[in-house]
């Protein structure tokens, strides 16, 4: 109940509006009893963005690999891109949240981001013969910090130049700039 009506918050409402009084609200219960099942708000909301993320890796899982490496890699770009786009709210929790600098982000968050990043790699490597596996590895979290990055300006619709309509061109040209990079 309580993920439920904090994502329904966030996704109606925007992070700003998001307290634990709301919640309580939306879910018929005390405020308390939100502190019943998570440490804090921090702690909520990071467990929405693993459920999040966890989405995002299945969304990836789910794109078929034809042979084409280079295809690959536009599916799986498309794919986050659609996946962010249509999460637009929930997704900027990954940019607005901050956590308190003595917090730790949890082992599941870098769990899911390093499965998206196994799936990159196996995308990468047929373009990248004769690569050490270290090199694979950098040049797939490179992808991906750079794809990730598309999503978090289009998701907001406040690029001028970039936004949800232009975010699949974005892309697209920064995939096929980075593969020819690649040659």
């Amino acid at each position: 109940l309580v993920l439920g009506a904090t994502r329904e918050i966030v996704e109606k409402k925007g992070l700003a509006e998001l307290s634990a009084r709301e919640i309580a609200r939306g879910i018929g219960y005390s405020a308390g009893t939100i502190y019943n099942v998570f440490e804090n708000l921090d702690d909520l909301l990071l467990t929405i963005q693993i459920e999040l993320l966890d989405d995002a890796v299945l969304r990836l899982q789910s794109v078929t690999n034809n042979g084409d490496a280079r295809h690959y890699v536009d599916q799986l770009s498309a794919a986050y891109i659609d996946f962010a786009l249509e999460n637009r709210r929930v997704w900027n929790l990954l940019f607005q949240h901050h956590l308190p600098s003595d917090t730790a982000v949890p082992p599941p968050f870098h769990d899911n981001i390093n499965k998206m990043i196994e799936i990159v790699k196996v995308a990468l490597a047929p373009l990248m013969a004769g690569a050490t596996a270290e090199t694979i590895d950098r040049k797939a979290r490179v992808m991906w910090a750079g794809v990730h990055g598309i999503s978090a300006i289009a998701v907001t619709d406040k690029s001028p130049t970039m936004t949800s309509q232009t975010a699949q061109d974005f892309v697209k040209s920064f995939t096929a700039t980075y593969l020819a990079g690649l040659k």
